[in-house]
């Protein structure tokens, strides 16, 4: 039987070939024809002993094909296979008609087919001379038929149907039994599952669901009784989601009608007594039967998490500002007496002294400068760890500035016999636009950290262009700074620019210093866009380098004099009439004595009210005001007199600033409050004479001032000066807000018992009281609590009880509005 030669008919190349492949491998020689038409013309050309037809093909099928094959005589008596799917019960009388010699169903098994391909070729009878032709009438579905056909050919067919749906039903009944195998594998698998599943139909209708789904949305309903089951009346009936139910069923439905390839969203509600988070996500089925399938995973844990998280980032927030707030505040309070003894050591310096007493008051000024730089450095880093510290964008002259720190660093090194340079490139562009204070401060930090570890040689200092950005407008410079000091080990570079770390516990005992200037300017740095590096050996120099992005200024607009740092200032001295607003003594003392020892007269006011009533009746050249005042404070004051308060005279009356004050956004209200200029307490003598030559060179020009609703009618609550105070973080104002209201009434009670009883007591809880109002900013009460502390030291009973009374009635104003 091998060798015979079979004629497969088959339109698809990837079957025609497989059957090719199956049948020479038996031994068969094989043609293959795309169609019926070619079939018939290889048939002329070369015997065929078998021909294998698809039924369904384009132009000729295959029963069209096995009737020309009848119709001739040549090759009539070469039997037919058809490929079938016997999908119609009429195929077979098409095949009896068409005088197909045997039925293949297809998908086909190989096996099958070959037993079928054998017998076919072993019986050949219908083809004898002697086969009878009969004639048969019979009605198939409802249709009469007439068959004329050979018997042997009936039978062989009849068989091969049979055979056929064997074979299919044998395969039906595997694929059932593997159906079934999976429907259990799956049941099993989404019972195990800690998701709360449920498989949905095209119509939303649950098809299946786990055992935990239908404990939370269905209980008591058994998996078949939820054939059918309309998810979105289980939901509803559960008492689950209801408020969210139709925001719900409209991303479950996206996803089912193919809108959207996933839907996810978390929900919280009541589950077995206990409030519960369900995350659900719904995804699309695959396959042509659609649906998709819903779970919802529980997420109550992670939940709880992310709740705890929040509540100890919120400790942490808390704690951070109550720290930040506290440093600002001890800030105001080492200030203050730090101002009497910068200010009165610096004049004492200025008078007639003996040697030792000169040395003795050198150091005592020494010391008072290195108790400022640590409290100035604290503050910086409690900033810039809060994220508190902004950087400004001002123009400025970028080589005078770098040129002014290191004059203004001259006399130090000179002191200890050592050289100090600088080198500023060509190339630097004359403009730029930054913050300079905080440049001209990470100079200062590493210039003098030369100084300070440089025994002999000297300190260099490079500044260079390396990159310029065209497209953005901005430069990035570079600057160096090389000496010839004590080095640093390698083992020891990683952590010099962390926060109080040297790189030898001996270097703080012999050099002193807090390891906190190259970690404030790493941060500033960095801030700045750039980089900060050091390059160094031990006993043979160091060389730090940082880079920063600046962006390209207008040289029109530099005049070298840069008015946000006060350093260096030029102009001819001159004797002015000064009216200082300041409400302490000792401040008063100092700051009246450094401005008489300059030549100046000075005119003084206790608080921001009174030298608004003064400035209506004298005329002055500057106003050196306090910020922090009782009755009214120096904002109010200036806003008044910009408004024109204080009369139309005193109006453009040039204003500096004066605060011990420590807090973020303090100078920018300077400025919108319509003040000129502002000089950090403690004041000292050189410092305070620049501000006043460079306020007053300036030809008197006054800061663009924004009326406001005038501060002289101020409320019980200064909810504008809390904004500013607390950087807009309005839970820790309403937190201060509810201890005073929790807190006021009992203290009142307690400072009546002590007033009878102890005056110590009583005078600190009325400092206490005093505090308590400028911390909620409110100004009446605090005004009340001043007052009410002067005549408890003053042992005024009649002036107490008095001063008792107006503090309680603002004390009651202010929780009245809070209670509201």
């Amino acid at each position: 039987m091998p060798n015979n030669h079979i004629l497969v008919v088959e339109d698809s190349l990837t079957q025609a070939v497989k059957l090719e492949y199956i049948l020479f491998d038996k031994g068969f020689q094989v043609s293959l024809a795309s169609n019926g038409e070619n079939a018939l013309e290889l048939m002329e050309e070369r015997k065929v002993d078998l021909v294998i037809s698809d039924v369904v093909m384009p132009g000729m099928d295959g029963y069209e094909l096995c009737e020309r094959i009848r119709a001739s005589s040549r090759y009539k008596d070469v039997p037919v296979i058809l490929l079938t799917s016997l999908s119609d019960p009429g195929d077979i009388i098409k095949g009896l008609k068409s005088g197909a010699t045997n039925f293949v169903t297809k998908p086909y098994d190989e096996g099958f087919l070959l037993a079928r391909i054998e017998s076919v070729l072993r019986n050949r009878s219908f083809d004898s001379g002697d086969s009878t032709v009969q004639e048969v009438d019979f009605e198939f579905q409802g249709v009469k038929h007439v068959l004329k056909a050979d018997f042997s050919q009936v039978f062989h067919l009849l068989l091969a149907t049979y055979e056929n749906t064997l074979l299919q039903s044998r395969q039906l009944d595997v694929a059932n039994r593997k159906l079934v195998a999976r429907e259990e594998q799956l049941s099993s698998v989404l019972g195990s599952m800690s998701a709360k599943i449920a498989v949905l139909d095209p119509e939303m209708k649950i098809v299946a669901a786990n055992e935990s789904w239908r404990e939370l949305f269905v209980p008591g309903i058994t998996e078949e009784a939820l054939d059918g089951l309309e998810f979105k009346d289980a939901i509803y009936s559960s008492g689950c989601l209801r408020g969210s139910l139709s925001e719900l069923m409209d991303g479950v439905r996206s996803v089912v009608k193919g809108i959207s390839k996933k839907f996810s969203s978390e929900y919280s509600f009541d589950s077995m007594g206990r409030s519960c988070w369900y995350l659900l996500e719904v995804t699309p089925m695959q396959g042509e039967s659609g649906g998709a399938v819903a779970s919802f995973i529980e997420i109550t844990d992670r939940k709880e998490m992310e709740r705890e998280i929040l509540r100890a980032r919120d400790v942490a927030e808390k704690a951070n500002r109550f720290k930040s707030r506290f440093l600002a505040s001890m800030s105001h309070e080492i200030r203050t007496p730090l101002n009497a003894i910068v200010g009165l050591t610096d004049l004492t310096l200025r008078s007639e002294l003996s040697a030792k007493q000169t040395e003795s008051l050198e150091l005592v000024k020494l010391s008072a400068d290195q108790l400022l730089t640590l409290i100035n450095d604290i503050l910086d880093l409690s900033k810039v760890e809060a994220r508190m510290l902004t950087l400004e964008e001002t123009d400025f002259c970028l080589a005078e500035a770098m040129q002014d720190v290191v004059k203004s660093m001259e006399q130090q090194a000179c002191d200890k016999g050592l050289a100090l340079n600088i080198d500023v490139a060509d190339d630097v562009p004359k403009a730029v636009s930054g913050d300079l204070v905080r440049l001209k401060q990470v100079l200062y930090n590493l210039v003098g950290n030369s100084i300070k570890f440089t025994g002999h040689g000297g300190v260099f200092v490079q500044v260079s262009k390396l990159e310029e950005r065209v497209d953005t407008g901005e430069v990035v410079i570079q600057v160096a700074v090389r000496d010839t000091g004590i080095g640093i080990p390698d083992e020891k570079q990683a952590i010099i620019f962390e926060s109080f770390r040297q790189a030898d516990d001996s270097t703080t005992r012999k050099f002193g210093g807090t390891g906190l200037g190259l970690a404030i300017s790493r941060e500033l740095v960095e801030m700045m866009g750039g980089q900060i590096r050091v390059n160094s050996s031990e006993d043979c120099g160091s060389v730090f380098t940082f880079s920063v992005v600046l962006k390209i200024g207008n040289p029109e607009k530099v005049d070298c004099v840069d008015s946000g740092f006060i350093s260096g200032a030029v102009g001819v001295e001159s004797e002015y009439s000064i009216l200082l607003v300041e409400d302490n003594p000792i401040n008063v003392l100092v700051a009246t004595s450094l401005l008489e020892k300059m030549g100046h007269s000075v005119h003084v006011a206790s608080n921001g009210l009174e030298a608004v009533s003064m400035l209506s009746g004298i005329d002055v050249d500057l106003v050196l005001m306090d910020l922090e005042m009782p009755e009214m404070d120096g904002f109010s004051a200036s806003s008044c007199i910009r408004s024109g308060k204080a009369g139309d005279a005193a109006r453009n009356v040039p204003i500096i600033a004066m605060s011990a004050h420590a807090m973020a956004g303090v100078k920018e209200k300077c400025t919108e409050s319509g003040m000129n200029n502002y000089i950090a307490k403690p004041v000292q003598y050189v410092a305070l004479q620049e501000v006043i030559i460079q306020t007053m060179t300036k030809g008197n020009r006054v800061v663009p001032f924004v009326e406001k609703p005038a501060p002289c009618d101020e409320g019980v609550l200064d909810r504008d000066k809390a904004e500013v105070m607390y950087q807009g973080d309005s839970s820790l104002y309403n937190e201060l807000c509810s201890m005073f209201f929790n807190d006021v009434r009992t203290e009142i009670k307690n400072l009546k018992h002590a007033i009878s009883s102890d005056g110590t007591v009583a005078k600190r809880i009325a400092h206490t009281m005093k505090s308590s109002c400028a911390a909620i900013c409110a100004p009446h009460a605090r005004e009340a609590a001043v007052l009410l502390e002067k005549a408890i030291v003053d042992g005024d009973a009649v002036k107490v009880e008095e001063c008792l009374v107006r503090f309680e009635e603002e004390a009651e104003r202010i929780c009245d509005e809070l209670d509201s």
